[in-house]
């Protein structure tokens, strides 16, 4: 059954998260075809899709995680970069925004940020874990997410793994920024926003080297100039 449904979804495969380990993705047993669509598909919902807990990953405070995409066609998830020539529905690029919940996905905080050319199945997107946050231990209520608002399309996506955070400070906090969230119909959001991407339909020039200074070197870390600011993320409105 995978096999097939691999095969009928490899052309029009939007992206997802592969690393950390993320819901309803081909290594749990709760494959989904709509687990690359955007919030609102066939009712999928806000926040995370809606899907059941998938595999616990374990991170740590202070440690920078690589974060990987993933497509219906990407057969080996366990190499990377993935075999070239994989079709991506990447909408031009646009903003992607990594973040940590501790309460079950209600509220999230930014702890991460790439735009123009997030997405993309072929590069790492390096995030730090902040190493202040505290220790977050219930993987039913600590969420790491990927959200991504595109360039050619109003469509929000949103893709979530269950984590627990090991380490931190017992009396740190989160940072200050929250997670943008547009385009969300079940939030009574209209339709209206992108963010300004590549404009690239295939592979990407990955991300910017200044940007990955900053998601490992702590930017939005608590204290950090990111803190309740972050990147500008150039959303526009239709």
């Amino acid at each position: 059954m995978l096999v097939a449904s691999l095969s009928i979804l490899s052309a029009s495969a939007h992206i997802g998260i592969s690393f950390p380990r993320a819901q309803a993705g081909p290594w749990t047993k709760d494959l989904t075809n709509t687990v690359h669509a955007w919030i609102g598909f066939k009712g999928k919902k806000f926040p995370c899709g809606g899907y059941k807990k998938g595999p616990v990953n374990t991170l740590r405070a202070g440690e920078v995680v690589n974060v990987r995409f993933w497509n219906f066609g990407v057969r080996d998830y366990d190499r990377f970069p993935p075999r070239s020539g994989i079709s991506q529905g990447r909408h031009g690029g646009g903003a992607c925004e990594f973040s940590l919940s501790y309460d079950g996905g209600k509220t999230w905080k930014v702890i991460g940020q790439y735009t123009k050319s997030c997405p993309d199945i072929y590069y790492q997107w390096p995030v730090l874990i902040p190493k202040n946050v505290p220790p977050c231990t219930d993987s039913d209520q600590c969420l790491f997410s990927m959200s991504w608002v595109a360039y050619l399309t109003n469509q929000f996506y949103h893709h979530c793994a269950n984590i627990v955070i090991e380490g931190g400070d017992p009396k740190g906090k989160l940072p200050d920024l929250d997670m943008t969230v547009v385009d969300v119909t079940q939030l009574g959001q209209k339709m209206n926003t992108r963010a300004f991407g590549d404009r690239k339909s295939g592979k990407s020039s990955g991300p910017d080297s200044q940007e990955v200074a900053l998601n490992k070197n702590g930017f939005f870390a608590y204290g950090g100039k990111g803190n309740s600011k972050g990147l500008n993320l150039n959303l526009q409105r239709n």
